[in-house]
């Protein structure tokens, strides 16, 4: 029989109360994590809501956005959006764009900085595990200098279409 001695059984509890007051920092979750918060972002996101203030899900309804955040800290995002004139002529288009991505320093938001002239993103996270990424994007900048994504962000980002605003997301990760 092994005999575990007191000091082993206090430090383990010690390390076991520690990881779990650490990783219970998102609104939706989650209370408990192996993985650390850079191994839970890294990965292929597929959007499955994107949902403008104000606004109905924009995805699948002539939306696509997939995201990739790698562990060096570069992201690509992939924007397509399909649409239908009124002669029933459908066209497609597709954006991608680059930058590098870091945590806040409370690793509440992902500081998004893009490569070209777009405006950087700050994404507040609500909930991220393995699987699951959910959060809000604070869309407040002028749009007629945020690069290809002003088109594509600008529709219905808040009721009165004068500017922007808040959009929630939910993505799983591919």
């Amino acid at each position: 029989m092994v005999k575990i001695s007191n000091k082993v059984l206090l430090a383990g509890g010690l390390a076991t109360t520690i990881a779990l007051t650490g990783c219970g920092k998102y609104e939706d979750g989650p209370n408990f994590s192996l993985l650390t918060k850079k191994q839970r972002l890294t990965g292929d996101w597929e959007m499955e809501k994107w949902i403008p203030y104000g606004q109905s899900n924009l995805i699948n309804n002539g939306l696509n956005i997939d995201i990739e955040f790698d562990k060096d800290g570069n992201f690509n995002v992939q924007v397509i959006t399909t649409y239908s004139n009124n002669y029933g002529q459908t066209y497609t288009n597709a954006y991608t764009q680059k930058g590098e991505w870091e945590f806040s320093s409370d690793k509440e938001e992902i500081e998004l900085d893009f490569d070209d002239n777009t405006p950087d993103w700050d994404i507040e996270i609500t909930r991220l595990t393995n699987k699951e990424f959910e959060g809000e994007v604070d869309m407040n900048y002028n749009y007629g200098q945020g690069g290809v994504f002003a088109q594509v962000f600008s529709q219905g980002s808040d009721k009165s279409g004068d500017g922007p605003g808040t959009v929630k997301f939910e993505a799983e990760k591919d």
